[in-house]
């Protein structure tokens, strides 16, 4: 957080996108598996010179799903140079074009019944491939970025490094959006087969169909939808971050120095469309059209404009500044001691008005000491500040909160073995979150506070040529502050563990065999407690041969390859964000694929 500014506790994760080589190179994937699911994939790299080179790596992928009426399609290219332009001063440049296309499935929904709150899909027979939604819903996304480093050495001390970015985007979306669950007893006549109001229904109907159990297999479930969506969204990013690094000594003691500032500019603009109800129909939490059946669906009675006619322009401005200093004092040969403080300053804006104006001062304290060679026990503690806002889906307009404030204490040990082959670390943390943000059914909800304490255990590395090794143990203990009530999604045990072999000499030279468990545990789908989304494990398998071309050492290969995922075909929800939006896990899905690298 002092370094990269305005993120959530517990770190993040340092993506180091792919660069120039010094040598040639040209790989690519071809594969296809379960649900039509098809990708290209082409990966190459060409050195211009002894200080100059460029990379290409471009994608396509068109698939479908195990859910109805879904396709999907991605077409990527990444495009990237680095140029020694002096032996101290180096300039990269990168641009990424994206276009994605696909529904949006909000999953299946909850009931009210005699034993709690419980997913609807566990009470009645309902197809895993059934959507809730309509044929027509979409979402289209295009997107640039353009990005330019620069790093300077001053001398073998000291380095300038200066950030540009640019990113471009536009946007539609369109969807039919559940508002509320209705149940009606099963001799009930008061919707017609089409979804359609028999009659007008009282106030006293109404109320009881929105707030009544589901408590017979043959009651009728409905749901109330609007059509909805942003069109001609527009966003505009703008990066910049310097950072100065460097070494220095006071006495016997070594500073190793971070200092710099960072800037982002974020403009964009939207259309927030809600179709009219359609003739007959109450209105409903804002109506838009008949209620749907869940058991017997109906598609295609929604109306589905996308005009934009007399809509007024919603627009909404970032502004963040970020300076920050880090100081990693080497006290002797085995102890060190960080010390780091950030400010930010943020404005949030509606195009014309200021919404909102919040600034911060993070500091951050650590220190580590080295046990041997190839292990170190560390402890931390930071601050961190993270702006607040999110989208009301109700009226389409961006609405600021109080932003997020927080405080992490981290206790651990690193060790390596088998000559830094294999990488352990052990972990205790505490964190204290305050207004914490949160979507329900797509409305955003503040949390006054949260907490939770855990410890995290990994083991990467590969202890022996050809097997590799990836695991890892969570517990977490988390509350919300006022309830005492876990948040949802967040499981108590996590676990991991991934293992593959290839033979490296012999008659199986070339053959290789991986499998990996996914375990999480019992968790709630509300903030309540009222809802629980039960354990469930993933078992994933994998078999290869990689075969080598080109005669002798060349190091040019083909590998074929079958894969396996949630290998026992276990049914399961892997999230919920609230009880309209209860996500269906994956089933069973198989790829093969043929991949090369020259």
């Amino acid at each position: 957080a002092i370094t990269y500014g305005q993120v959530e506790p517990g770190g993040l994760v340092d993506v180091i996108t792919k660069q120039p080589l010094p040598e040639q190179r040209i790989s690519g994937e071809a594969r296809y598996g379960t649900f039509d699911d098809s990708l290209l994939l082409l990966d190459w790299s060409q050195p211009l010179s002894d200080n100059a080179g460029v990379r290409v790596v471009a994608s396509s992928q068109d698939a479908e799903s195990f859910r109805d009426f879904t396709d999907i399609n991605r077409d990527t290219i990444a495009i990237s140079g680095k140029f020694n332009l002096t032996s101290a001063l180096q300039l990269d440049l990168a641009y990424e074009y994206r276009d994605e296309s696909g529904p949006l499935d909000r999953g299946t929904i909850t009931v009210n019944t005699p034993n709690g709150t419980e997913v609807i899909n566990d009470l009645i027979d309902i197809p895993i491939e059934r959507r809730f939604g309509e044929e027509f819903e979409v979402f289209e996304t295009e997107f640039d970025f353009y990005e330019a480093n620069l790093a300077y050495a001053f001398n073998d001390d000291w380095t300038f490094k200066f950030s540009l970015a640019r990113e471009e985007s536009t946007a539609n979306d369109l969807q039919a959006r559940p508002q509320a669950a209705l149940i009606f007893d099963a001799d009930s006549t008061l919707i017609t087969p089409s979804g359609f109001f028999s009659r007008a229904p009282s106030q006293q109907e109404l109320g009881q169909a929105l707030t009544g159990l589901f408590d017979d297999p043959t009651d009728q479930v409905f749901l109330a939808r609007r059509v909805d969506g942003s069109r001609n969204r527009q966003t505009e990013v703008t990066y910049f971050n310097a950072v100065v690094t460097g070494e220095a000594e006071t006495g016997s003691l070594n500073h190793k120095l971070s200092f710099g500032v960072d800037y982002r500019d974020l403009e964009s603009s939207r259309f927030f469309i809600i179709n009219p109800t359609a003739d007959g129909v109450p209105t409903i939490f804002g109506g838009g059209g008949p209620l749907f059946d869940i058991s017997n669906p109906v598609f295609g009675n929604l109306i589905s404009s996308t005009s934009i006619d007399g809509l007024d322009l919603i627009e909404a401005t970032t502004e963040d500044v970020g300076i920050f200093i880090n100081d990693y004092i080497e006290l002797n040969d085995r102890l060190g001691l960080l010390v780091g403080v950030r400010y930010d300053e943020f404005d949030l804006g509606d195009g014309t008005n200021t919404l909102d104006k919040q600034d911060e001062l993070s500091p951050q304290v650590a220190i580590n000491y080295k046990l041997a060679e190839t292990a170190s026990v560390f402890a931390s503690y930071s601050e961190a500040f993270e702006p607040n806002s999110a989208v009301n889906e109700l009226i389409g307009a961006t609405v600021p909160f109080e932003p997020e404030e927080s405080e992490q204490l981290e206790i651990g040990v690193k060790a390596e073995f088998f000559n830094g082959k294999l990488q352990t670390t052990a972990a205790i943390y505490d964190i204290e979150r305050t207004n914490v943000l949160t979507l329900e059914n797509g409305l955003p909800v503040l949390i006054d506070g949260q907490e939770s304490q855990g410890v995290e255990l990994t083991v990467v590395g590969q202890p022996i040529p050809g097997l590799n090794i990836v695991a890892g143990y969570a517990y977490t203990d988390a509350e919300i502050s006022e309830t005492a009530i876990t948040p949802r999604n967040v499981a108590e045990n996590t676990f991991n563990l991934w293992g593959s072999y290839e033979w490296q000499a012999g008659a199986l030279e070339g053959l290789g065999i991986g499998s990996g468990v996914f375990f999480i545990d019992d968790r709630f789908g509300d903030n309540d407690g009222d809802l629980v989304l039960d354990s469930y494990t993933l078992l994933d398998a994998s078999i290869w041969y990689t075969l080598g071309v080109g005669g002798g050492d060349s190091g040019k290969t083909v590998r074929f390859q079958l894969s396996a995922k949630n290998l026992t075909d276990e049914e399961y929800y892997s999230a919920s964000g609230g009880d309209l939006r209860i996500n269906i896990g994956t089933p069973r899905t198989v790829f093969g694929s043929v991949s090369f690298d020259f």
